[in-house]
C-alpha cells in the first residue's frame, strides 16, 4: 500500500509539475505535530501502553472520527500535490470518499470548521490516465458524487503547458449542488486529510 501511495504521488508530481516548498511556518507546524505523535517503544510501561492504545482508538484533538478513520480539515490554501504532501506528514492522505453518508459527514466537518461550504481538496486524481480516477490512499474508487456536468476538464487548453493537459484533481463542495469536481491541480484550496485509527 505504501509503495502504491508513493507511486501515485510521484506520478501526480511529474504530471502536475513542481509544487512550491512549504513555508517556514507550515514546516514548524508539521514538525511540532510529528514531534508530539506518541511512539510505542519497549521502554514504555504497561500504563503508558494502555494510554497509547486508548488514544489510538480515538482521534487526536482537531480530528473527527467517521468509521475507522479520523478526518482533519486544513484551512491552509494549497495546490493538490502540496495538500497530499502535508497529509502524508500528518500520517495519512487526502481523504477518500466511499459513500454518500461519508461525503455528507465531510461536508459537515467543513461547514463547522470553515463556517461555510468551502471548496476543498480530497484525494482523487486522474493524472496517470485521463478518466481513470484513483484515490491517493490506494483504496478502490467506487463512489462518485459528481456535480452537475462534471467531470468536464473545463480548464483544458490544447498546447498550453500551464494546464498540464486537463483538470486532474478532485475537489468537493463545488457548484450549487456541492458535488465533486475535476479541478486544475495548481488551484489553491483548503483540504481534508484522513488517517486510519
Amino acid at each position: 500500500m505504501t509503495m502504491l501511495t508513493i507511486f501515485l504521488l510521484l506520478s501526480a508530481a511529474f504530471a502536475l509539475g513542481d509544487a512550491r516548498d512549504l513555508n517556514d511556518t507550515e514546516n514548524q507546524i508539521i514538525e511540532n505535530l510529528i514531534r508530539n505523535l506518541p511512539i510505542e517503544s519497549e521502554e514504555m510501561g504497561a500504563k503508558e501502553k494502555r494510554e497509547l492504545q486508548t488514544r489510538s482508538s480515538s482521534c487526536p484533538p482537531g480530528w473527527h472520527r467517521y468509521g475507522t478513520h479520523c478526518y482533519h480539515y486544513v484551512p491552509i490554501m494549497a495546490k493538490w500535490p502540496e495538500a497530499e504532501h502535508y497529509c502524508l506528514l500528518l500520517g495519512g492522505n487526502l481523504a477518500s470518499v466511499h459513500s454518500l453518508s461519508q461525503y455528507n459527514f465531510l461536508r459537515t466537518v467543513i461547514l463547522s470548521s470553515a463556517n461555510g461550504a468551502q471548496r476543498t481538496w480530497i484525494g482523487a486524481n486522474d493524472a496517470i490516465k485521463e478518466g481513470l480516477w484513483l484515490w491517493s490512499d490506494g483504496s478502490r474508487f467506487s463512489y462518485q458524487n459528481w456535480g452537475k456536468g462534471q467531470p468536464d476538464n473545463y480548464n483544458y487548453v490544447a498546447g498550453n503547458d500551464n494546464t498540464n493537459g486537463r483538470e486532474h484533481c478532485m475537489e468537493m463542495n463545488h457548484g450549487d449542488d456541492f458535488g465533486q469536481n475535476d479541478a486544475a491541480c495548481w488551484t489553491q484550496l483548503p483540504f481534508m486529510c484522513s488517517r486510519k485509527l
